[in-house]
């Protein structure tokens, strides 16, 4: 995207990418044979940014506003159209299928009903819960990735 929009973006947009690998020299050796050299790499180590921005899984987006504010969180699938969210973006213009800041404010859940913030506030409270009590089952989990070209483990919880 970075190189295809160059000459309109400039560098007005910046990918920034964060990268859960082991080591340093594998992001490193991961960026240089997929030719990723637009985007800015880190590789965050032990940094608690994933707890900060709430990340939840891999992959995870968060698209900024011009003024520096978080206008989506989640899973770049969500979005229909990234280079359309930049150029709004950019335009100043909010972005399509995104929740306002009224606290109040209900989002669409999968199944199109209205979820709450009270709802979203609980569920975050039990995925946290399972994450501090579920340590046996995260290293069973990682035990059984050893080898994989990255070792994580995704924990999924159905909501309704």
């Amino acid at each position: 995207m970075l190189s295809e929009h160059e000459a309109t973006w400039k560098d007005k947009v910046k990918i920034i990418g964060l990268s859960i690998d082991k080591d340093a020299a594998t992001v490193k050796k991961h960026v240089e044979n997929k030719g990723w050299t637009k985007p800015i790499h880190y590789w965050r180590s032990k940094s608690d940014c994933s707890d900060v921005y709430q990340v939840q899984g891999v992959p995870h987006v968060l698209l900024v506003d011009t003024t520096g504010k978080i206008v989506f969180k989640g899973h770049p699938a969500n979005r229909k159209d990234l280079v359309k969210d930049f150029n709004d973006l950019l335009e100043g213009k909010t972005l399509e299928g995104v929740a306002g800041d009224d606290e109040d404010e209900e989002e669409a859940g999968a199944d199109g009903a209205s979820v709450s913030l009270e709802d979203i506030k609980a569920t975050m409270a039990q995925m946290t819960k399972f994450q501090e009590t579920g340590k046996e089952l995260q290293n069973e989990c990682k035990g059984q990735a050893v080898g994989m070209m990255r070792n994580f483990c995704v924990m999924t919880m159905e909501a309704s």
